[in-house]
């Protein structure tokens, strides 16, 4: 916490003109300086000329509220006009060095009227409040906790009523009362007696909080005068001893909802209470009554005791009798810790969370809804570009930890290349061609025998007739001579971008008759827009499930599996040691249950076959001998059927959930801990513990779990709440 601005007006003097001046003594972060300042009197008349219209028209109602409120406009201007006056230079080049500290305000031998003016509703930005140290002449107490977990224990004088409405006050009390939030003594009627409240005050258990509801009057000499129940009058001077062994049992507030309280306010601070309210002049009943119930509610919801009377002051100037705002007054020791009335804790968070702000909702509201949206448009950029990056930090993780993922044999891979010769196949290359070379297919076949690799996969559509005929014959005999276990190619499905998307695209009746099958390319992804060329998104989070009809499922050796639709394809796995990719000279000598026969993918320059690859299988792709700008088709084919062959991927959490559950411990933490300090370290250790977990949750248990949004709707909540 900033440490505060003091300012210290000593009166007694005079300036060169010989009218009455004052020392000003500044002290704070930045050292202590001293200067004179003089009153202008035009501010002393303001002052007068407010204060009889103020008592005039809260009296007999002679002078009307808009009267009221010119003068005190007036009264406001020319304190304010002061201040700002080359006067208080020293006060103003510290106020700008330090715009978070809080000003308090001390006077000695000054004019009663300069003390009584409005200082508190100086527009400065920072909180204001008076100061009134305890006698020097008795022994210090000890420092009173600003925060207690017992259950408040409040003292209540209600003072003499008649011409008073105080039910209201009690009422509230009562209720907080019987709810259990307090304990409550109250002093009323002949009860309320000298000899009774200093029984009261010397109650052991000590008081956390003294009230006084009724009459009272200023009184320099006596320290101000209370009109008790019984209708004798008491003074503070009195009541010094008792209010002494008070403090020091905890009594750390007094609040006068009462007239002319300042006198009281300091004697009660000089007596060793750390803090106390009043007002400083005669107010109305019900300016007094609506002022306390501001300040319990404001108490009750958590706020500290400055908070509480500010906000009290704000509702008096909105709604509150004419200009009884500029009387409300706090005053403070200069060692006195911040306060919250004391509730226990766990009623505290209650309260506190009943009191949540409507801009926690706001801001969690939007981020479900944008949740929301991402679920329902998963392949948005945005969803797509922090899926990229959250695989390519789980393969790091991975490495970190040494975590590397479920094993299985490597899928052979044999990628062709229709614009490169192969000597081990007798195959020339052909510079525009736009398909795979059937010719390179048959070589292919030929060099494998049967029982080699039972099982091959054709990525590739072989659905054109006019394209190598005679290539295309053999291929069929050859097919019918070798009657393999399986062989199967490819066709575009009818969410495919291919040209001849749908049944059309499948193999060539010739080669289907000779027991070639077919099934459907689509490997879960959008498909391309029209425009050309296009390099499409890999599949990170399928749109479609890859089931039975699809290539890659029966390339994979696992027919029961299939991969359901928003499955995330786990990409930070090892795919190096999961794909093999072969050379046609290790053809002859090929043994496996499958092999994958695939392009390079640069085939129709309109239609390429190629993906944009994720960040984390980039060192994979070098590692097999590819650029690491794009993946073919063949190898997400591949890595669509290692994952049903290793039964794994990623099963997302959901985003909608964890971002309303993130957003609901943001309003719980809020409420629980109201200081930002340690909000902010709450916040840092909850996300640096969430990080590794969602990982280590990932890699562990396959169960993705979101972080940016949950983690953004976490601190948005939080932090979010004022007060």
């Amino acid at each position: 916490m900033t440490a505060p601005i003091d300012l210290l007006l000593h009166g007694g003097g005079a300036d060169a003109s010989g009218e009455a001046g004052l020392q000003a003594f500044l002290s704070g972060a930045g050292g202590q300086q001293a200067f004179a300042v003089t009153p202008p009197a035009e501010l002393q008349q303001a002052y007068g000329a407010w204060r009889n219209r103020f008592l005039a028209h809260h009296g007999s109602g002679a002078i009307p509220a808009h009267a009221l409120e010119h003068y005190t406009g007036q009264l406001l201007a020319l304190l304010q006009q002061w201040l700002e006056s080359p006067q208080w230079q020293g006060l103003q080049q510290a106020l700008s060095r330090e715009p978070a500290a809080a000003l308090r305000l001390r006077f000695q031998h000054t004019p009663p009227w300069l003390e009584r003016l409005p200082w508190e509703l100086l527009p400065l930005q920072r909180p204001i409040w008076r100061l009134a140290d305890p006698d020097p002449a008795l022994s210090p107490v000890g420092p009173v906790s600003g925060v207690r977990h017992r259950q408040p224990r409040l003292l209540l004088l209600v003072g003499e009523e008649s011409g008073l409405s105080l039910q209201a006050e009690i009422d509230r009390l009562d209720q907080l009362w019987r709810q259990g939030r307090i304990r409550l003594t109250a002093l009323r009627g002949s009860a309320c007696n000298p000899s009774a409240i200093r029984q009261a005050l010397a109650d052991q258990a000590g008081w956390d909080g003294l009230l006084f509801l009724g009459h009272s009057d200023a009184d320099a000499q006596a320290g101000g005068r209370l009109h008790l129940g019984d209708g004798s009058w008491l003074t503070a001077q009195a009541l010094e001893t008792d209010l002494r062994q008070a403090a020091g049992a905890g009594l750390a507030l007094v609040l006068l909802s009462s007239c002319s309280g300042l006198d009281l306010a300091r004697s009660a601070v000089g007596a060793g209470i750390h803090w106390a309210v009043c007002f400083r002049e005669p107010v109305p009943c019900a300016a007094a009554a609506q002022a306390f119930c501001s300040l319990l509610e404001s108490l009750e919801g958590g706020a500290s005791l400055e908070q509480a009377v500010a906000a009290a002051r704000r509702q008096l100037e909105h709604s509150g009798p004419a200009s009884t705002h500029l009387l409300l007054s706090l005053v403070g020791a200069s060692q006195a810790a911040p306060l919250q009335l004391p509730l226990r804790r766990r009623r505290q968070l209650v309260l506190r969370l009943a009191h949540s702000q409507p801009r926690q909702a706001m801001a969690a509201a939007v981020a479900v809804a944008i949740a929301l949206a991402a679920e329902v448009v998963p392949w948005n950029p945005i969803s797509q570009g922090l899926l990229d990056h959250r695989l390519r930090l789980q393969r790091e993780w991975r490495q970190l930890t040494g975590q590397l993922g479920p094993t299985t044999s490597p899928l052979p891979v044999l990628l062709l290349e229709p614009r490169r010769a192969y000597p081990a196949l007798g195959v020339a290359p052909l510079p525009d061609q736009k398909h795979l070379s059937r010719e390179a297919l048959l070589r292919t076949l030929q060099r494998i025998q049967p029982q080699a690799v039972p099982r091959i996969g054709l990525d590739a559509v072989l659905d054109q007739p006019a394209i190598e005929p005679a290539a295309t014959s053999e291929l069929a005999a050859l097919i019918r001579r070798q009657n393999r276990a399986e062989l199967f190619a490819g066709y575009y499905g009818t969410g495919s971008d291919g040209a001849m998307a749908g049944a059309l695209s499948r193999p060539l009746p010739l080669l289907q008759q000779a027991g070639l099958r077919a099934y459907d390319l689509a490997v879960g992804t959008p498909p391309c827009a029209a425009t050309a060329p296009c390099q499409r998104p890999v599949p990170l989070q399928l749109l479609q499930p890859i089931d039975a009809g699809s290539f890659a499922q029966h390339l994979s050796r696992a027919p029961e599996r299939y991969l359901p639709a928003d499955a995330v394809l786990d990409w930070s796995l090892p795919w190096n040691t999961l794909i093999r990719r072969i050379q046609p000279g290790e053809l002859s000598g090929l043994r496996a249950p499958v092999l994958l026969v695939g392009s390079d993918g640069q085939l129709d320059p309109q239609r390429p076959d190629l993906f944009d690859p994720p960040a984390a299988i980039q060192p994979a792709l070098e590692a097999l001998g590819l650029p690491s700008s794009s993946i073919p088709g063949a190898l997400v084919q591949a890595v669509l059927a290692q994952s049903l062959n290793l039964g794994h991927w990623l099963r997302p959490a959901s985003l909608a959930g964890t971002t309303a559950l993130a957003s609901g411990l943001g309003v719980l933490l809020a409420a629980g801990h109201p200081r930002r300090r340690r909000q902010l370290l709450l916040l840092a250790l909850i996300t640096l513990a969430a990080i590794p977990l969602a990982f280590q949750w990932a890699v562990g248990s396959a169960i993705l779990i979101p972080l940016t949004l949950p983690m953004a709707a976490l601190w948005a909540t939080t932090l979010l709440r004022r007060a």
